[in-house]
C-alpha cells in the first residue's frame, strides 16, 4: 500500500490556496500571506522616514490626511462661537420676551385644567360605570335562569357583586309581584346590611317600579333623595326580561355623598376646589356635602347652587368670561372669572354628555394668583436663562457632533485593532480642529505600523491567548500532540535557485502547511528555516488533540500532492517532505527574556517528535510525503484512520526506542471494519517494510 501522499491521491485533491494580493494596501494588511511572485520588496520598508522637525515621524499615516485643509484650533473656536451666540440670545430675547411668556402660561394652564378635570371626570366615570356593569351583570344572571328572585342564594350573590365593586352603594332587587330584596354596603365596605320589603309599601319605590315595568333597557333614573339616610342617590335602574315575560328589576344606587367625598380628596383649598353639578343650578358633589344635605324639596334633590353656600361659584353663568393673556382653556371647557373676600378665582367647567339621563358637569376653581404668579415669576427669573442655555447648547452639540465622530470612528478602528483585524480599518479623514487632525495623523500612523508589525506576529495565537485569558500567565504542563515538518533534500534544492526564488518557494511551502494546521485548530510554534513545528491543546483545549494533529498531516499530504501536480505542470520539480507527529506532556506557555518572550513549548516530547520526522529518511526515503506517529498517537485517534505499523526504533538523543506506525489515510479514506488488539475499528496494516505487507481490515 501506498502512503497517502503518493501517486495514488495525484489528481484526486483540490487544494484551496491563498491568492497573491492585487494592490499595495492588500499588502500592508493581509495577515498571515506572504510574499509572492508579484511582489519582491517589503511594504515596511516606507513607515518611517528621518525628518529635521520631528525626528523619526510616520509620514504612511500623514499620506492619508489633505495637507492643504484649512485648520483651527480647537479651544478658541468653541469660545468665540458660543460667546456670539450668547450675546445674539441677549439681544433677541428681548423681541421673543412677550411671544414665550403667552405661548408658556397658555401651555401651562391648558395642561392644568385638563389635569385636574379629567381626574374629576375619571374618577365620577368609575363610579357610574360600576352601576352599570352590576346592574347588567345581576339582570344577565337572573334573566339566564342561574339565580332566581326568591332563592336565599341570591343575596351571597349580590353581596360578592358588591364586594367587587367599592363605588356601589346598594342594590334593590324585585320581582313582578314587587316582593324585593336590598343590599346596602354598612359602614366597612365588607360588610353589607340585607333585608326582604314589599315594594308597594314604599312610595318612592312604587312610584320608580311602576315606571321601570314600561322600559325594556336600562337607563339612569332621577336622583333619589332618602330621608331616612339623608342622603340623595343616583340610580341606575334594570328592567329583567326573559322574552316577553317581566321578571322584576335591578336598581344600582350611588351615593351622592360619596361623590362629594371624591371632589374633597381633588380638592387643595383655597388653592382649588373642585364640584360637580346636576344640571345648571344644582349641587350634586362639593367638599362642604361629605357629611350630607338638608333636603331642599320633594322633587328637587340637590341644593340649588344660588343657597348652597359657596360665594364663588353661586352665580356660575352669569360670571365673566376669562379676560387674561395667555389663558386659553382647551375646547369644551368653560372659563369664568370670580371674586370673594378680596380674592380673584378662575372657575373651569365641562360637561359630561355621555349619560344621557344625569345632565352633570364637572367643575373646578383656582386661586388666580396661585395659577399665574408663579408662572410669571418663573418667566423673569429662567425664561432668560433657559433660552441662553438652550443656544448654547444647540451650538454645542454642533460642534461636538464635529469632534466625536472622528473620535467615535477612531473607537470602532481601535475596536477592530483589539481584534486584530487591521484590514478592517479605516484610516481617519482631515478634520478642520487641530487635535482631530493631529489625532488622524497618529491613528493612521499606527495604523500603517500595526499591520506591518502584524506579518511578523502570529495573529491566531495572539486572539487564542486573549480569549483564554493566557496572556502573561506564566508557563504550565500540558498533554499535547505536537508535529514537526521539513522538506527533503531542501538544501540541494535551494542550489539551483536565486534568492529570490527560495524566499518565494519557501513562502508558498509554509503557506500550504499553515493553513492545514490552522484549519484543525492547531498553534504553529514557529518557522524553522523550511521547517514547521506546531502543536494542538494549547492555549484553547482540543478533546483529542492526536485526532487533529493526524487529519492535519492528512490534509497537509493532500495538498502537496496537488501543488506538486502543479509543479510538474509549470516544469518544476515536485517536493518532497516528512512528517512527525507525538502525543506526550510538555511546559507550555511564556519563555524567553524579559525583552524577547515566545508562546513555545519545550520537553522531551518535542525532542521525540523531530526524531521522528526525521526517521522518515531511513523508513521511506523516496515517498513524496510521509507521516510517522508514534505510539501515543495511534492508541489516542479515533477509528477511521490508516496506519502502517512501521516497528521499534531507537532514534538519536533518546534512551527508550519508540514503537513507529505511519499514517496514510483519513477515516473518509478507510472502509475497515475489523479491530486489532482489541483497538476500535481502525484500518490497520501491519508486516514488513516492503512487498510482503499483511492487511488487517
Amino acid at each position: 500500500m501506498q502512503p497517502a501522499g503518493g501517486s495514488r491521491l495525484k489528481g484526486e485533491l483540490h487544494v484551496r490556496r491563498p491568492n497573491p494580493p492585487s494592490n499595495s494596501r492588500n499588502e500592508q494588511g493581509n495577515f498571515g500571506y506572504y510574499c509572492w511572485r508579484q511582489r519582491r520588496a517589503s511594504p515596511i520598508g516606507r513607515c518611517f522616514v528621518k525628518n529635521a522637525d520631528h525626528g523619526v515621524s510616520a509620514t504612511v499615516g500623514a499620506e492619508h490626511l489633505d495637507q492643504n485643509s484649512p485648520t483651527f484650533k480647537l479651544m478658541p473656536t468653541l469660545v468665540l462661537s458660543i460667546g456670539i451666540l450668547v450675546l445674539l440670545s441677549v439681544g433677541s430675547v428681548l423681541i421673543v420676551n412677550w411671544i414665550v411668556d403667552r405661548r408658556i402660561v397658555q401651555e401651562f394652564t391648558s395642561r392644568l385644567i385638563t389635569r385636574v378635570l379629567s381626574a374629576e371626570e375619571r374618577s365620577l366615570r368609575e363610579h357610574l360605570d360600576a352601576a352599570i356593569d352590576q346592574g347588567d351583570f345581576i339582570a344577565i344572571a337572573i334573566s339566564s335562569g342561574r339565580y332566581q328572585l326568591a332563592e336565599p342564594a341570591l343575596a351571597d350573590f349580590v353581596s360578592g357583586t358588591l364586594a367587587a365593586a367599592p363605588q356601589v352603594d346598594g342594590v334593590i332587587l324585585s320581582d313582578g309581584n314587587g316582593k324585593a330584596l336590598r343590599v346596602v354596603r354598612a359602614a366597612s365596605n365588607t360588610e353589607f346590611q340585607i333585608d326582604h320589603f314589599n315594594v308597594a309599601g314604599d312610595s318612592q319605590f312604587a312610584a320608580f317600579a311602576d315606571q321601570i315595568r314600561t322600559r325594556k333597557h336600562p337607563y339612569w333614573g332621577a336622583p333619589l333623595y332618602r330621608e331616612q339616610r339623608q342622603e340623595t342617590f343616583l340610580n341606575y335602574r334594570v328592567p329583567i326580561w326573559s322574552g316577553d315575560t317581566y321578571l322584576g328589576f335591578a336598581a344600582i344606587g350611588i351615593s351622592t355623598r360619596a361623590l362629594s367625598t371624591l371632589a374633597k380628596e381633588l380638592s387643595d383649598p383655597p388653592r382649588s376646589v373642585s364640584f360637580m353639578l346636576y344640571g345648571q343650578d344644582r349641587v350634586l358633589a362639593h367638599p362642604l356635602m361629605t357629611e350630607g344635605s338638608p333636603r331642599q324639596l320633594e322633587s328637587a334633590s340637590f341644593p340649588l347652587l344660588r343657597t348652597f353656600g359657596d360665594p364663588i361659584i353661586e352665580n356660575l353663568d352669569a360670571l365673566p368670561p376669562v379676560d387674561e393673556i395667555g389663558l386659553a382653556p382647551p375646547a369644551g371647557v368653560i372659563a369664568r372669572e370670580s371674586s370673594a373676600q378680596g380674592e380673584r378665582y378662575f372657575v373651569f367647567a365641562r360637561e359630561i354628555t355621555d349619560y344621557s339621563e344625569l345632565p352633570i358637569t364637572v367643575g373646578t376653581y383656582f386661586l388666580k394668583r396661585a395659577v399665574d404668579g408663579p408662572i410669571r415669576l418663573f418667566y423673569w427669573a429662567t425664561i432668560l436663562a433657559v433660552a441662553l442655555l438652550g443656544a448654547s447648547l444647540i451650538v454645542a452639540a454642533l460642534m461636538a457632533g464635529a469632534i466625536a465622530r472622528p473620535i467615535r470612528r477612531a473607537a470602532r478602528g481601535a475596536t477592530a485593532i483589539g481584534s486584530l483585524d487591521f484590514d478592517e480599518v479605516a484610516p481617519l479623514p482631515s478634520s478642520y480642529f487641530r487635535e482631530i487632525n493631529s489625532l488622524a495623523r497618529s491613528f493612521n500612523a499606527m495604523l500603517d505600523g500595526l499591520r506591518a508589525f502584524g506579518r511578523y506576529v502570529p495573529r491566531t495565537l495572539v486572539m487564542r491567548l486573549v480569549k483564554e485569558g493566557r496572556v502573561g500567565s506564566g508557563t504550565e504542563e500540558r498533554v499535547l500532540a505536537i508535529m514537526f515538518t521539513d522538506i527533503v533534500s531542501f538544501t540541494s534544492t535551494c542550489e539551483k535557485m536565486s534568492a529570490a526564488e527560495v524566499a518565494e518557494f519557501i513562502n508558498q511551502h509554509l503557506s500550504l502547511v499553515s493553513f492545514c494546521v490552522e484549519q484543525e485548530g492547531g498553534t504553529i510554534d514557529k518557522f524553522i528555516g523550511d521547517a514547521v513545528m506546531a502543536f494542538w491543546g494549547a492555549p484553547g483545549r482540543i478533546e483529542n488533540p492526536a485526532e487533529s494533529a493526524c487529519r492535519t498531516a492528512v490534509a497537509i499530504q493532500r495538498v502537496l500532492a496537488a501543488d506538486n501536480k502543479r509543479r510538474v505542470a509549470e516544469g518544476l520539480e515536485p517536493v518532497r517532505m516528512r512528517i512527525g507527529i507525538h502525543l506526550g506532556s510538555v511546559v507550555v506557555g511564556d519563555i524567553g527574556t524579559p525583552n524577547r518572550i515566545n508562546y513555545t513549548i519545550v520537553g522531551d516530547a518535542v525532542n521525540a517528535t523531530q526524531r521522528l520526522e526525521s526517521l522518515g529518511k531511513t523508513i521511506d526515503p523516496d515517498a513524496e510525503a510521509i507521516a510517522l506517529v508514534s505510539e501515543e498517537i495511534f492508541a489516542a485517534v479515533p477509528a477511521g484512520f490508516q496506519f502502517i505499523e512501521r516497528g521499534i526504533h531507537l532514534v538519536k538523543g533518546k534512551q527508550e526506542s519508540l514503537k513507529v506506525f505511519q499514517l496514510i489515510g483519513g477515516p473518509e479514506e478507510g472502509t475497515s471494519a475489523a479491530t486489532t488488539s482489541g483497538r476500535p475499528p481502525v484500518s490497520y496494516q501491519h508486516g514488513p517494510l516492503e512487498g510482503e505487507d499483511r492487511a488487517f481490515k
